[in-house]
Parts: C-alpha cells; sequence; structure tokens
C-alpha cells in the first residue's frame, strides 16, 4: 500500500509525513523555569533527552559558566523534600504527565566563601537566592543583619542616597524580611545613607 493518497485538484498526501510530525508534537513538552528573578522563561525539549539538555538550554539562556553550582528544583508543592531535576535521566521519567510543567532555578549547592566564585553573574544569582530565601523566611536571619544586607541590595539597586531623591516612603515598595514591619524601612534609609 503506498503512503501518498490522491487529493482532488492532484494535491497528495502523506500518511508517514504527518505521522511524525503528530509524533514530535507528542515527544516535545514546554517546561515554565521560574528563574531567581523571578521571571517565568518556557523552554521546549524533547521529554526523551536527559534532564542535562534542559539545564543546558537554561545554562546558555542565562549565559551562566559556572554551572556546577545550580540546578533545577521540580516544583511539586504536595512535598517537604523538594526534589531536583537528575541530569543523567530522562525528563519523561521525572516530571509528571501533561504539559507545561514548572521547575525553579535554584542554587543547589553553596560556597563558604563568596569570593570563591569567578564570574560576577554567579555572585548576583547567589545574591537573588540569598534574597529570596530571607524573605520567603527559608533563611532566618537577625533583624539587624537583615537592615544591614537591605540597606546594601538598595545601595546596589539604586546606588548612592541622595537626599533629593530618595523621599520618606521611598522604600515603600520593597520587601526584604516576612512580615516587615514599617520601621524596618526607618533602618534600610539610615544604612543606605552611611554606604
Amino acid at each position: 500500500m503506498t503512503a501518498r493518497f490522491r487529493l482532488p485538484a492532484g494535491r497528495t498526501y502523506n500518511v508517514r509525513a504527518s505521522e511524525l510530525a503528530r509524533d514530535r508534537q507528542h515527544t516535545e513538552v514546554v517546561c515554565n523555569i521560574l528563574l531567581l528573578d523571578n521571571t517565568v522563561q518556557a523552554f521546549r525539549v524533547n521529554k526523551h533527552d536527559q534532564g542535562q539538555v534542559l539545564l543546558d538550554v537554561v545554562f546558555k539562556h542565562l549565559d551562566l559558566t559556572e554551572r556546577d553550582y545550580f540546578g533545577l528544583q521540580l516544583a511539586d508543592e504536595s512535598t517537604d523534600n523538594p526534589r531536583w531535576l537528575d541530569p543523567n535521566k530522562p525528563i519523561r521519567k521525572q516530571l509528571k504527565r501533561g504539559s507545561p510543567h514548572s521547575l525553579n532555578f535554584r542554587v543547589k549547592f553553596f560556597v563558604s566563601d563568596p569570593n570563591k566564585l569567578q564570574e560576577e553573574y554567579t555572585r548576583y544569582q547567589y545574591f537573588l537566592q540569598i534574597k529570596q530565601d530571607i524573605l520567603t523566611g527559608r533563611l532566618p536571619c537577625p533583624y539587624n543583619t537583615a537592615a544591614l544586607l537591605a540597606s546594601y541590595a538598595v545601595q546596589s539597586e539604586l546606588g548612592d542616597y541622595n537626599h533629593s531623591e530618595n523621599l520618606p516612603g521611598y522604600l515603600s515598595d520593597y520587601s526584604f524580611i516576612p512580615s516587615q514591619p514599617q520601621d524596618f524601612e526607618k533602618e534600610i534609609a539610615k544604612l543606605h545613607l552611611q554606604h
């Protein structure tokens, strides 16, 4: 039996080509990755690929060279113990059925001395992870230390304190710790003024 059928007006239909296109569509999965800057980026990969393929695509998107410290955490809220995407196993065996899949890009291994990190961008990703962990309460931080760290974060984002630009309440849109008290902003502004 031939794989081509004659259609009206001399057109043909290739059954095998349409089956391959359908199979390709069913083997491709969409993975929504929550990055550390709270943006979501969608990546398409073959579900038969190893987890390393998805990791490489994310690393390439971020232009990250020091890759050993980072991983993709499966965003499965049903368990208290987070699972990481295994780079050596096929994606289809690690993700539940259905698409799109949600994963979180996170720091997997912390270094004791951040100066050991060679790339500035890697240190920035660490900064975003620690900032996020303090904000969510995952990383407990004493009040004074949190205020000092928050003032450094403000310094890096807004630059030097400027009396004409940094009017009272200029930090009201920022959140640094869980259940942030009102006087916390004043403490940050006071420390920001000293930097």
